[in-house]
């Protein structure tokens, strides 16, 4: 199963303006990243789609993009004072098939400074000019099931253990 899932372009849509109502409620506007995959293999995939993590490195216009469970380590300096981890949400793509998936994306990414009353203090820079992403989409033969009463940790260690993840750096294509 660990070369079944195939990712094979990236669009950038243009962020869709959001309502009145909706940015009274403090709703951002959002980019689209549509992730075309391909099954490679026999059997279906259970291929995760909902946004895990991301960053941007706005020097060289790389988006990282996460649709995996993200890795066991956090920043220094960050302390992880409440852990909720959730089912992801995912398609199913049968043998051969391909899919896109639409993952939005804020148009901001917030990076931790130097300074302030800490000693740290957060800069909000735009998500814009993207040249290349970085992607990370997992999937297995099986949906992730939820088990009740289990621990935040024992959930995250059998996030990270599911299926496989593939990876891929692409270059965009921008419809704007």
């Amino acid at each position: 199963m660990n070369d079944d899932l195939k990712i094979l372009s990236a669009t950038v849509s243009p962020p869709e303006p959001v309502s009145e109502e909706d940015a009274e409620r403090h709703v951002r506007e959002r980019l689209h990243v549509l992730v075309e995959v391909k099954n490679e293999g026999v059997a279906p995939l259970h291929v995760w789609s909902d946004r895990r993590g991301y960053d941007f490195d706005v020097a060289r216009g790389v988006l990282s993009l996460q649709l995996a469970e993200l890795s066991e380590e956090l920043p220094p300096g960050i302390e992880m004072i409440s852990d909720h981890p959730r089912v992801p949400s995912h398609v199913i793509i049968e043998p051969g098939a391909e899919a896109t998936i639409d993952v939005p994306v804020p148009t901001t990414v917030r990076h931790r400074t130097p300074g302030g009353g800490m000693g740290m203090s957060f800069a909000e820079e735009s998500i814009d000019r993207i040249r290349r992403i970085l992607i990370s989409i997992q999937y297995a033969d099986v949906p992730f099931q939820a088990i009740i009463g289990e621990s935040p940790a024992d959930m995250r260690v059998r996030l990270r253990e599911h299926g496989a993840i593939a990876r891929k750096t692409v270059s965009v294509r921008d419809r704007r």
